[in-house]
C-alpha cells in the first residue's frame, strides 16, 4: 500500500501533550487517514486546523478499505469511511474501534446502468453482474435488495471493483450495472447513465470515525480533540452547502456544478453511538454473513466506542 503523507505543524499545546506523552514514542502525532474531498475540507473551511497543540500527518485513501488495513497494520491512528466496510474489519478480528459516526441525510449509494440498459427497477438485477467495492455501503445496499425481494444473496454476480475501474466496467459493457455513491454516481448520470429505482431507504448510511486501539489508549486526547473539530466541521458543511462545493471542487477536480447537486441533496451530520446505530450495524453483520462473506457471527457492539461522544 503506497500511502501519500503531508504533515501540518501547528503550536505546541504542553497540557495535551503531557497528557499523551509515553515514553520516547511520538505520541504528540496523529496519523489521520484521509480518502480525497473528505475530512481535512471541512477542518480547513472552519480554521480547525490552525493552532494544533499536536502534528498531523495525512495519508490518502481510494476507499474505506484500504483505510481499515491501514488502520489495523498500525500505519494511521484514525479514520473515516462507510460503515458496512467496518464489519468486515471487525469481523477479521481487527484491532480498531469506531469512536464517532456520522449520518447522511438524503440519497446514499445507488445503482447505476447505462443509458441504454434494458434494465429499470432494481426487481430485474437477479442473474446480472454489478460492479461494486467489496463490503462497502453500495455493496450492502444491493444485497439489501435481494433480500426485500424474496432473492437468494448469490442471485447477484459482484465484480469487486474500485470506484474508477467500476465506471470503466460499466461504461464497456462488461458489468450490468454499477452500485456507487456521489459524486461518482452524479458524474455517470451527467455522462448518460441512469439511476435505478427501487433503492431508496433500504439500508441506513453511515461514516464512522474509527480509532485504532493502540492509538485510543495512547492518544485519547488527541482523538477526542480531532473528533470534536471534525464534528463543527460536519455542522458548517451541513449549513453553507453551495460554499462546501466550492472547496470540495477545488480539493477534487470534480466540476462545483456536481458537488452542488450532491450538497442540494445530501447533508451529513454527526450521529450518536447508540442502540440504533449498533442494530444498524448488526443487520449489515448478519446479512452478510449469510451471504458467505463473512465465516462466523460477528457481534458489532464489540467494535463500537461510545466514551468519545
Amino acid at each position: 500500500m503506497r500511502l501519500h503523507r503531508r504533515s501540518l505543524l501547528a503550536g505546541a499545546g504542553l497540557g495535551l501533550l503531557a497528557a499523551c506523552a509515553r515514553g520516547g514514542a511520538r505520541d504528540d502525532v496523529l496519523l489521520v487517514g484521509d480518502q480525497r474531498g473528505g475530512s481535512k475540507v471541512v477542518l480547513d473551511a472552519i480554521g480547525a486546523l490552525a493552532a494544533l497543540p499536536y502534528h498531523i500527518e495525512w495519508s490518502s485513501f481510494p476507499n474505506a478499505a484500504p483505510l481499515l488495513e491501514a488502520l489495523n497494520a498500525g500505519a494511521i491512528d484514525t479514520g473515516i469511511g462507510g460503515d458496512a466496510a467496518f464489519i468486515f474489519a471487525i469481523g477479521s478480528g481487527a484491532k480498531i474501534k469506531a469512536i464517532g459516526a456520522q449520518r447522511y441525510e438524503g440519497p446514499g449509494p445507488v445503482l447505476i446502468v447505462r443509458g441504454d440498459s434494458p434494465i429499470r427497477t432494481v426487481e430485474q438485477i437477479a442473474g446480472k453482474r454489478i460492479a461494486t467495492p467489496r463490503g462497502s455501503i453500495s455493496h450492502n445496499l444491493i444485497l439489501a435488495a435481494l433480500e426485500a425481494q424474496g432473492r437468494p444473496l448469490d442471485a447477484v454476480t459482484f465484480a469487486f471493483l474500485s470506484p474508477q475501474d467500476g465506471q470503466a466496467a460499466m461504461q464497456g459493457g462488461s458489468v450490468d450495472g454499477w452500485a456507487i455513491w456521489d459524486p461518482y454516481a452524479e458524474l455517470a448520470v451527467r455522462g448518460g447513465a441512469r439511476v435505478v429505482g427501487g433503492l431508496d431507504g433500504l439500508v441506513p448510511s453511515y461514516a464512522l470515525v474509527f480509532g485504532r486501539d493502540g492509538a485510543i489508549a495512547d492518544k485519547r486526547p488527541l482523538l477526542a480533540d480531532y473528533q470534536a473539530r471534525l464534528r463543527r466541521g460536519w455542522a458548517w458543511a451541513a449549513a453553507h452547502g453551495d460554499d462546501y462545493a466550492r472547496l470540495l471542487a477545488r480539493e477534487t477536480g470534480v466540476d462545483v456544478a456536481v458537488w452542488q447537486s450532491v450538497t442540494r441533496r445530501t447533508r451529513r451530520l454527526a450521529a450518536p453511538i447508540d442502540a440504533t446505530l449498533i442494530a444498524d450495524q448488526q443487520r449489515t453483520a448478519d446479512r452478510y454473513r449469510r451471504a458467505g462473506l463473512i465465516d462466523r457471527p460477528v457481534d458489532v457492539a464489540t467494535g463500537f466506542d461510545a466514551s468519545f461522544a
